[in-house]
């Protein structure tokens, strides 16, 4: 059974040649912490796996240059209400020209 992660801690255990290789490279100022070198490793990683689901990089980007575009903005979006009640005037409408 899998237990719901903590987010106000998650404990990460790395071998020690890659804990090494991380701490080298926040000393080189590649990081500025091993909190900001292991969130950068883990984005590359869900990067490298989202890139593998869709079948590339090139397919990923495309896929969220697509959802990006599709983004609903405030302004055009409908009078839940307004819908509502028009669509129930159609309906009584349709009933009647039915002879319902």
């Amino acid at each position: 059974m899998n237990k719901p992660v903590n987010a106000s801690q998650v404990t990460v255990q790395l071998s020690a040649e890659d804990a090494a290789d991380l701490q080298a490279r926040v000393e080189r100022g590649e990081f500025t912490s091993l909190d900001e070198g292991i969130a950068a490793e883990l984005a590359e990683l869900n990067y490298r796996r989202a890139s593998d689901i869709v079948g590339g990089s090139e397919k990923l980007k495309a896929l969220l240059d697509e959802l990006e575009a599709e983004v609903i903005h405030p302004d055009e979006c409908v009078d839940g209400a307004t819908f509502m009640a028009e669509m129930l005037a159609e309906l009584k409408a349709r009933a009647e020209a039915a002879g319902e």
